[in-house]
Formats: C-alpha cells, structure tokens, sequence
C-alpha cells in the first residue's frame, strides 16, 4: 500500500469525529489522524483493462506483476452470472489448424480445452477447486453460484469459415500475416449464435472464440495477443441481444511455453487452460464491468495473476510437473482465484459470505438534498457532513425509517445557507448511529480514470462524457465501473453497458426525435466509499443532466472517441458587469435572467445590463422554455494595495470553493491520487482577507459556474514616485489589465487621488477621478513632502490602492 496522503487523513479524522460523537460541522482535531480512504497501491504495471475489455490475463510468458494484492474486490452495484453454461468455437479456415497431441499419451490442444471444460462442469459444485469461490461473489438477486454447464459434443463448434479479407484486418505487432478484430471476433459469434437464439446468449452464456496459431488479434491499435493480452472477456449486443465472449489466441503467437506446469502434458493448451481458468472466473463475477473488483479496476483473477500464485502443489505428474487442481479425476496447473473471505488467493473455498447489502446513498449534482438506504430495515441516526478543502462546510442530520430508507435531507452551513455537491475536490461523510462504528467517505475525485475502468467516475466526467443528437445519444466510457442508467424524460433507455462497444469504449444509444424541450438525465452508480475503515464501501449514485441536442462542447476530451456537446455553465463577470454562458446551440436563442441572447457560432452568449449584485440567481433558459442551469453569483468583493498578491480585505460566499471550477479531467493512474482534497473555500465568516489576488474567482456550488472579479492595475501615475514638482501641476492616472498581443484591457476606470502632507493625515487636495484624457490640474502647494493617495474603485466596489510620494518645491 503506499502512504497515506495528508488529505486522506484528514478526512478520516472527519469521519471519526462524526462517529464518535455524532458532531455537525466537526474539526480534524476530533480524532487521531488516520487514512480515510485506501490510498493507492504501489505503481501497478499490467492495466487490467482496454476499453471494455475486462480481465485482460497478462501475456503468457511476459508476467507482469499486478500489484494491491491485499485490496479486496467490492461491489460496484451490477449484476453476476449464475447457472452458466460454456461454448466453445474453434475458429480455423482452411490452412489453418489446433496442433494434435505433443505424444501418443496426450491430448491435442483442442481435446485438451474440451475435456477441461467438461470437467469444470461436472466438478461445478465442488468446493475443492478454484470456481468454488464463485459463491462469494453475490449481487441484488442474492448469492453467487458455481453451477456450470458444457457438453464438448453440443456446446462446442469447429468453425471453418473464412477470416475477414487481409485489407480489413488488424496489423499486428509482431508482422503476423493474420490478424483479427475484436468487432470480427465479436460479428463471427454473432454469426454462430443467429438471430433467432436469444436463450444462448445474456447471462446464462459464456461464448470462447477460440484462435489456432498464426493468428493475432487486436482490441485497438497495438494493443493486441501479441503486446498486451493472452486473453480477456467483454460483452456486445448487435442488435440481437447482450452476449459475454472471451477471445482465446493461441500462447505460440506470444511464446513457446516450455514444459513444467502441464500434467496433462501439452504445455500449449495448458497454458491456454489457464487463461480461460482467468477468464471464466472474471466474466461470471462482473459480465458487464459493474459486478466485482477493488478500486484500480483488477477482478479477482487479476488479483492472482502474479508470479507465485499457483498455490501449493498437491502433487507432480509422471513428467514432474506439479498440478494445484484435481477436477473430475485430471490433474491441471493454474493460478489460484481471489477469495474476499480468506483475504487473499486460494485454490479453493467452502465460504459463503457476502457483505451485501451495501449501504447506498443517492447524490444530484448541484442539489444540497442527499438521501440513501441501509440496505435492511433497521432504525438508526444519520448524520451527513460536507467536506471542502478539510473542512466540513455543510451538513445535516436525520434518521432511517422502519425499511432503513433516509432522507432526503438537505445540507446547510452553521448559519443555515444551503450547499449543494457535485464538484470532484470535495467529499461526503456519511455517519450512522447504533452499532455500525464507521462512517461511508465518499470521494468522487480520489483518483483512477474510468477509461481504464479504475477508480472512480466522479461528476466532471459524467459531465463532459456524451453527445446528445438529434435521435440518439453517445455515451463514453460505456465501460466503467458502475451502472450507467439514462433517462429520456421520465423513460429509462435501454442499458448503456449492454450497447456498449469493446473497441470504441463508447455507446451509441437510439432514442427517438430529442428537441430543446427534452429533459435528459445520466446516473451512475459505484462503490464509491471504499476505505480501511469500511473496506466494503458503499454504493454511491451520482445523478447529473445532460446539455442540449447538438450544443457545442465546453470541455474535449482526448480519451473520448467522439466529440462531445456541452454541458451549460454561466460566468458572472462582476467588472464588466455581465454574465458569459457556453455550452450552447449555435445560433438558438435563450433567457438569462430578463434578457434575451442569441448564441454565436462557439455557442456561447454574453449579456450585460444585468446590474449584478452578490446573491442575485439568474436562470438560463432555452428557446423551449427548459432551465438548462441557473447561476448563483457569489458576494464577492475585494480591496487590493498596489501589486500585492494576497486580497487586504474584502468579502467571499462562505463555504464555497475559492478559484474557478475544474476545467479539465481529473484523471490519475489510480485511487488515492486525486483532486479530492484540492483547492480552498472561503471561509465561515466570508472575509477574503488573505485569499490569492491573481485568479479571484468562486465556483457556483449550484451550477458548477463561477463568479469572476478582475480588478483593474493602477498603470501609471503622474506625479510618478518621488518626483519633484514646482508649483501647479496636472495629476492623472491610467488603469488597466493586460490583454493579448501586448493590448490593454480594462481602460478608464474612476481613480481618486487624496494628497496630504507626509507627515499628516489631513487632506489638502482630493478629486474623485483623475484618469481622464487630460488629467486634473493640482494648484501650487506649500513647499515640502507630500503622499498622493490613489483610489481605483470599479462597478462591483472593488477597490485598489496605491500610494506615492513627491516633494513640491517654490
């Protein structure tokens, strides 16, 4: 495990403090500081997944140490398989061929893959083998099962038809003449199943495409058989209905696996035996990407893919290798399976336990009401506190009804001011009374990158991770860890996970005609609340809306392979008096507050004339009448001296995040590497003394904008600073900000000058504007040392200052 990170402990202290003593608003000095949520394993070297590809066994013959091997799998809300049974298709045109028995006492490859398989399924309820620890792995229609079904005469097919044409296919790596697809793969199944086979397919099937040697395969460029996979298990449904695979390439286009771990005595199919060992166990304990794994995305054959996990021998065959497994009477060799009750990887288990149900909370971006479940009928208190930047801001307290339910509840600071979640740098703590002694720390920004299925999906990817059309919606990634739901109005679509594709990553969901008017809502539903102290996390669904049909995106994503349309968001700009909205439909009109706009090309509208003050909410809403966000600018107002870079003194909204919002993906390699913790709110009291003058900005906890204050810089002054003048003379000042190209932006804003004898307070020349074209003229003072007192004062009440000295001479 690697060290804990400040923030991390910090927030466990939160959480305990909650636990300890029920407290609202509670200091990290409430308790010990301890890690909240697990922070990141050592660097794992092997990404378990390629888009929707999950499970990826690791080259044969290149092991690649995965690491975090004491993080258990949890649940992440979806669905497992149970009562499955297994098919196999041999696919191999003429020319090409499965190598026959390596001697006249052996199996070839494909009899040897056949007889496993059949014997996997007549030993199914054996809790002796690997695939007994199926049984742990449960989900919402109760417990796991090993029930496994394969006939090596009906459920196995020889298929000689012929690959795609050499132009279509993949180029592989390695300069194998042929290399296959994974949408071929995917299409030749569909092929083999028909159209009319709805039984052999959904979660009661596991379909092997199983490739001879001189065969690549690549899920995208480069990442194919031979560079990154021996094998790995997806889902597809192509118009015929949701069906699990797992492409098999044969271990020569990899290495030539040399003998030692085959007591069946071929060590080319036993290798292969080994990978579908992997992948049978991973497919039937997460099909769709949403059923088991720990926090960085590795199911639990991932976790016992490292050197070193066979498990003891339980003997050697005739050849001397050793066999870990005796199913049906055969000796095999292959990695042990992850068992979340031994806490580790076992060869077999009679366990049977499960932590569901799961605590569950429900989260609307930019609502302040949280509700959730216990998950049973029980009575407790509940306490749920929100937390920024270390500090709790908001919270609110309730408890369960008789079936467990809570809430909603809606959170609010000490004074009472509502507070809304949906940004990734905050957290939320979840406390319950009785006897549950630790608390659910929710982290949507803790780390990971749903592209690669790992960590968490928190708001800023929901936010930017779709294309709505004019008759379908594109969704991505279609393949992370929790459950993708979509709703068209009140109406759920077909599930997202289901369409989604292995290559692209991405789901293309028809809908229907989607005008302006239609309300469109995206959810998704993780365990989220992982952690030393509560290490079966919590299930966790984030709910946020989605911009209109073909708006202009306001974040691009490189990871994503289509582009996405806009998520609305407004800016206040509190100098100029004017508010900025993008994400918008070229050329459609809308409303901000009582003002109308139409959208320019970039889809964003500028509006002015509002006369903005701190707390006013101006709603944007479409041609259609539908409020896309409403923004809620923020009390915000500063004094500035000279070019100093801390605020002197001013006003900020209490509780809300001090800077901009997030601009662009918060992406890491793994759990525990985040923004969760990041940036800094302004605190209870709402005085800005102190907070950085470079980018004065506060992000709207509603409505995920900003408001803006830019104070223009006093650029020069005549007098200019200990300069000698004699008798009258003009005084003037010129403001500004830097614009782009060397321009300067910001010109003409009022600057009063008060000058008074250096060694006096008291006023002997004061004038309310002197940057003017021609300036103010100043009469002949008394001889001696004066102070010029300049003061820029802006619309918003802004103020900077400056002071300078000269001397008047006879």
């Amino acid at each position: 495990m690697g060290r804990p990170t400040p923030v991390l402990k910090l927030v466990t202290a939160l959480a305990l403090a909650l636990v300890a003593g029920g407290l609202l608003f509670a200091g990290a000095t409430g308790a010990a500081p301890m890690r909240g949520h697990r922070s990141a394993p050592e660097r794992v070297t092997f990404k378990p997944r390629i888009g929707h590809a999950m499970g990826l066994a690791p080259r044969l013959g290149f092991p690649e140490l995965v690491t975090g091997a004491n993080e258990p799998v949890v649940y992440h809300g979806g669905v497992v398989m149970r009562n499955v049974t297994l098919h196999t298709i041999f696919w191999a045109p003429p020319g090409y061929h499965f190598d026959g028995p390596p001697s006249g006492t052996t199996l070839g490859y494909e009899a040897l893959i056949k007889q496993f398989l059949a014997d996997v399924a007549h030993d199914s309820s054996d809790p002796h083998n690997a695939f007994s620890t199926l049984v742990q792995y449960h989900d919402g229609h109760g417990p796991g099962s090993t029930r496994i079904a394969y006939d090596p005469v009906s459920d196995s097919i020889d298929l000689s038809s012929p690959y795609p044409p050499r132009e279509r296919q993949c180029a592989s790596p390695a300069s194998i003449a042929t290399c296959i697809t994974d949408l071929q793969l995917e299409r030749q199944v569909d092929r083999v199943i028909g159209s009319d086979h709805r039984s052999a397919r959904g979660l009661r099937n596991i379909w092997f495409i199983v490739l001879p040697p001189d065969v690549d395969t690549c899920i995208a460029p480069g990442q194919c058989a031979t560079t990154a996979f021996a094998g790995y298990h997806s889902e597809f449904d192509l118009g015929h209905g949701p069906t699990i695979y797992v492409p098999i390439p044969d271990p020569l286009v990899e290495f030539t696996p040399p003998p030692g771990s085959d007591p069946e005595g071929n060590p080319e199919a036993e290798s292969t035996i080994d990978t579908m060992a992997h992948e049978t166990e991973e497919a039937i304990t997460d099909p769709y990407g949403t059923g088991w794994m720990d926090p960085n995305g590795l199911e639990v054959a991932d976790k016992c893919e490292s050197g070193g996990e066979q498990g003891t021998p339980l003997g050697f065959a005739p050849d001397g290798s050793p066999y870990n497994q005796v199913i049906n009477g055969h000796e095999y060799f292959f990695q042990d399976m992850w068992s979340n009750a031994a806490q580790g990887c076992v060869q077999g288990s009679d366990a049977t336990g499960s932590p569901l149900p799961l605590h569950t909370v429900f989260l609307r971006q930019f609502s302040p009401f949280v509700s959730g479940s216990l998950g049973v009928h029980k009575r407790v208190s509940v306490t749920v506190n929100l937390i920024r930047a270390g500090e709790v801001v908001a919270a609110a307290r309730t408890g369960t009804r008789a079936d467990g339910q809570w809430g909603p509840v809606k959170l609010r600071s000490r004074r009472g001011v509502a507070h809304a979640v949906g940004d990734d740098r905050e957290g939320v703590a979840v406390a319950y009374g009785g006897t549950h002694p630790t608390a659910d720390v929710i982290a949507t920004g803790d780390g990971g990158n749903p592209f690669t299925e790992s960590g968490y999906t928190g708001w800023f990817d929901l936010d930017h991770g779709f294309a709505v059309g004019a008759r379908g919606i594109a969704l991505g990634p279609c393949g992370q860890t929790g459950v993708l739901s979509l709703r068209v109005g009140a109406k759920l679509t077909e599930p997202p996970a289901q369409l989604c594709s292995t290559e692209a990553g991405a789901a293309l969901i028809p809908t229907g005609r989607l005008g302006p008017a239609m309300r469109l809502t995206m959810s998704s539903e993780d365990n989220r609340a992982e952690s030393l102290l509560e290490p079966n996390g919590a299930l966790v669904k984030l709910t946020v809306s989605l911009g209109e049909p073909l708006s202009v995106p306001t974040a691009n994503d490189g990871r994503l392979l289509f582009l996405p349309t806009g998520f609305p968001q407004c800016t206040a700009l509190l100098r100029e008096q004017s508010v900025r909205c993008t994400g918008l439909v070229p050329g459609a009109h809308y409303r901000l507050g009582h003002r109308r706009a139409r959208a320019g090309l970039d889809g964003t509208i500028s509006v002015r004339g509002l006369g903005l003050r701190g707390g006013d909410a101006l709603a944007l809403v479409n041609s259609a009448g539908r409020r896309l966000t409403t923004l809620h600018v923020a009390h915000l107002r500063v004094h500035i001296i000279g070019r100093q870079t801390r605020i002197a003194s001013g006003t900020c909204q209490p509780g809300d995040f001090y800077g901009p919002p997030l601009s662009k993906a918060p992406v890491s390699d793994q759990v525990g590497d985040g923004v969760f913790g990041r940036g800094r709110v302004c605190p209870a009291d709402g005085s800005a003394t102190g907070l950085p003058s470079d980018d004065i900005a506060q992000t709207d906890d509603f409505s995920g904008g900003q408001t803006v204050v830019a104070v223009p810089l006093i650029r020069s002054t005549a007098p200019i600073d200990d300069e000698t003048l004699f008798g009258p003379f003009v005084a003037s000042a010129q403001t500004g900000l830097p614009g782009p190209h060397g321009s300067v932006a910001a010109r003409g804003v009022p600057v009063a000058l008060t000058i008074t004898r250096a060694a006096s307070r008291r006023s002997v020349f004061h004038v309310i504007n002197v940057d003017t074209a021609r300036g103010v003229n100043v009469p002949a003072l008394a001889p001696g040392q004066y102070l010029a007192h300049w003061l820029l004062h802006d619309a918003n009440g802004d103020t900077r200052a400056l002071t300078t000295r000269f001397v008047d001479e006879p």
